[in-house]
């Protein structure tokens, strides 16, 4: 652990080196850089969401952008951003990680039906961003309305306090358009022109974009761009892109909060989401020092990792590939401490600041507008499951054993059925001795090369987890084993060595082959939300156009990864749905120089 930390810190000057060096600023002396190293280096996200007003049963869909906080560049440090939706009590009702290829990422969450109509604070922060004041998170306002619940009593019926614009009309978007589009900081020149000035229901929209700098440059631009209808929009809310150098105001607040250590509290996840804890005796209650531990996944495909604990007893695991939810598993190597638990760090923040979301009132100008967005989202979750769509998008590739190829893999099913693994030991497997002693059986592997038994124990795995004791493994049924695989030579895994390396799979891959051990830790752990693919049908073919199914989206496009290239350009081609009227276009992104910018423009559809 001790030299992941100072890997930690060599990556965090390298960054900050770059990012002081990409801004010509004067020559830092290494005294200088040193001083900065960990009080001054921030990390700063922003959020475009495709909308600002929903409905409870909906979908929010979001892209985080990440900064350097001092030069305001794109940040390619911390790879997890932790994103919750908080309540006006501070209550989170969702909590969703999203993993950032490069410097941004995306994803999206449902609203239960259970909410209340009100406003609710989106708040986006890193684990290093844990180590400075709250202030200095991402925060951003959002409307959810439960149409299940009687709202008359927020509805905002006084002239004189309204001042909200209705933007169901094209004069009304075209308010909204001057208000945001003319407005100073934006130092990109978005330029976004659909190919007709109005499109039919259910017919190809083709939309090209362009992106220069100040001096009229071509700017390759990470870009994202949303379709929506205009009554879900809050004009005075919406926070642009461009906006972002302004979002916190330096203050004392900005240093660390640790200011007196050497090592902050929280270490940047450079390589994926760090699992932290602290491991102890049940007995005694005192922490388990300077131990060899492992973690593992309960699966069909082995995945260990080793660490060592430090005088505290705590531990750092790097979960660099998991998507959705897992079980977990952590326990000491050796098998002469049976009788130790695990307290792990809670990933989410559980700290607040000040910041509320603004007390909710409908304004009554809205309302038909609303009650008509609210049909739509009724009439598409009734079809919803008639759709058909896409699959999620994977995060990472599929990914193999942590030992890679083995020696030998067997394939029960090409073998008679026998007894138990015993008996598999003993007919089939003739690397593995079977060796008892003080009472105790283990497994000992024959070298390839030398051909004789190693001196340990091998590292014994079942669905991916470590075995101490073999016993109870022997006895499991040879009906409930999928394969066998082995490496019968020395393995080296990072400061470890394991003399050959023996991993049983079960065919349900789920540990139940394998009678329960106490004396390991077990956990239900939720990785990266799945980055989901925003629902687009394409009307291009005959049978969805003609097909009966209605379609009323009311965020009616949303593409968070759109490029545009070396000169500039980039396009986007979607279906209009079975809903005429006005939308708004909404596109924004962020140069690789931190320049920014933001655009509307209305789209009409009869």
């Amino acid at each position: 652990m001790k030299n992941y930390n100072i890997r930690i810190w060599q990556i965090i000057l390298s960054f900050l080196f770059i990012s002081l060096s990409s801004k010509a600023v004067a020559q830092i002396s290494d005294a200088d850089i040193d001083s900065f190293k960990i009080k001054n280096y921030r990390e700063k996200l922003f959020i475009h969401t495709d909308r600002d007003i929903y409905i409870t049963g909906e979908q929010v869909w979001l892209k985080v952008y990440k900064m350097n906080g001092l030069t305001y560049t794109p940040s390619d440090l911390s790879k997890v951003a932790y994103i919750e939706l908080l309540d006006s009590t501070n209550n989170p009702v969702n909590q969703v990680k999203i993993w950032i290829t490069g410097t941004s990422g995306s994803t999206g969450f449902r609203l239960s039906d259970t909410l209340s109509s009100g406003n609710y604070l989106i708040r986006a922060y890193t684990k290093w961003m844990l180590n400075y004041s709250e202030d200095l998170f991402f925060y951003k306002t959002i409307t959810i309305l439960n149409p299940f619940k009687n709202i008359d009593k927020l509805i905002n019926h006084s002239k004189e306090q309204n001042t909200g614009s209705d933007f169901s009309s094209p004069a009304g978007v075209q308010a909204a358009e001057r208000l945001i589009n003319n407005e100073n900081g934006s130092n990109l020149i978005i330029k976004v022109e659909p190919q007709k000035d109005k499109y039919l229901t259910r017919e190809k929209v083709k939309i090209d974009i362009s992106v220069t700098n100040m001096a009229g440059n071509p700017v390759e631009t990470d870009l994202s761009i949303s379709v929506v209808k205009p009554q879900l929009l809050n004009i005075d809310r919406m926070n642009p892109i461009y906006r972002l150098d302004n979002l916190h105001v330096m203050s004392y607040r900005d240093t660390i909060k640790n200011s007196t250590g050497t090592i902050p509290d929280h270490l940047p996840e450079i390589e994926g989401p760090l699992l932290s804890g602290i491991i102890k005796n049940k007995t005694t209650n005192e922490p388990l020092k300077n131990i060899d531990i492992s973690l593992s996944f309960v699966g069909k495909t082995a995945r260990c990792q080793f660490v060592k604990t430090n005088d505290k007893g705590e531990f750092n695991f790097v979960i660099r590939e998991q998507n959705g939810f897992s079980e977990l598993v952590i326990q000491p190597l050796s098998s002469e401490m049976s009788d130790s638990y695990v307290e792990l760090s809670q990933p989410f923040c559980s700290t607040f600041n000040e910041n509320k979301p603004d007390i909710f009132y409908l304004d009554s100008s809205k309302t038909e507008s609303i009650n008509n967005a609210v049909i739509s989202m009724q009439i598409n979750n009734i079809y919803e499951p008639f759709r058909q769509k896409g699959p999620t998008i994977p995060i990472h590739a599929i990914i193999g054993d942590f030992y890679g190829k083995p020696d030998r893999r067997i394939k029960m099913s090409d073998y008679i059925e026998l007894k138990n693994i015993r008996e598999i030991v003993k007919e089939i497997l003739p690397e593995i001795m079977i060796i008892r002693r003080n009472k105790k059986y283990s497994f000992k592997i024959i070298n390839s090369y030398p051909y004789q038994p190693f001196e340990n124990q091998a590292l014994i795995l079942i669905d991916g987890v470590p075995v101490n004791g073999i016993e109870n493994l022997l006895n499991v049924n040879s009906k409930d084993m999928e394969r066998i695989d082995i490496i019968n030579r020395r393995y080296f895994f990072s400061d470890y060595i394991f003399d050959g390396i023996v991993s049983f799979t079960t065919k349900k891959g789920d540990l139940s082959a394998l009678e329960s051990d106490n004396s390991v830790y077990k956990q239900v752990f939720e990785g990266y939300t799945p980055q989901y693919n925003f629902y687009s049908p394409d009307y291009g073919i005959d049978s969805l156009k003609e097909s009966r199914i209605p379609d009323f989206r009311n965020t009616l496009y949303w593409k968070p990864d759109l490029k545009s290239t070396r000169d500039g350009k980039a396009a986007i081609e979607f279906f209009t749905s079975d809903e005429s009227g006005v939308y708004t276009i909404i596109v924004e992104g962020i140069s690789s120089a931190g320049e920014t910018g933001f655009y509307s423009i209305p789209l009409l559809i009869k």
